[in-house]
């Protein structure tokens, strides 16, 4: 997707799987969010530098960089995380990954557990809705 200079980005979905990534673009853009997408994490933490979105939806398992090891690069450079959320959204149910996505204060979501609409409504409870 391409953004004009003079839009915010909502949210940056990093999501390796296509079909995924594109069912959850389609549903955050007829709610009104202005996203961007990668499908890896390098790519991701690229895109979160630049765009200061106010939610990344990040996968786990990815080719390049895992989302943990994302987050963790960008914690490192002291990214500012006050006005960016983040919500692990994974097929993952190890609880290690659990528990490192807790150490990083992000969210955590089976694909499996959520419909699309339950995903959306989370999105919206985190960071509000789009007046339109």
């Amino acid at each position: 997707m391409s953004l004009q200079k003079d839009k915010h980005v909502d949210v940056i979905i990093v999501e390796d799987d296509p079909i995924i990534s594109r069912m959850y673009h389609i549903k955050l853009a007829r709610a009104g969010y202005h996203i961007l997408m990668a499908t890896n994490g390098a790519d991701g933490v690229k895109l979160v530098r630049e765009h200061h979105p106010k939610l990344v939806l990040m996968d786990i398992n990815m080719p390049e960089m895992t989302g943990i090891e994302a987050i963790r690069q960008l914690k490192s450079e002291r990214y500012d995380f006050s006005r960016t959320a983040v919500v692990f959204l994974t097929n993952s149910n190890s609880l290690r990954d659990i528990e490192q996505a807790a150490d990083l204060g992000a969210g955590y979501i089976m694909k499996s557990d959520q419909t699309p609409r339950q995903v959306l409504m989370l999105i919206q409870a985190k960071i509000g809705k789009v007046s339109v």
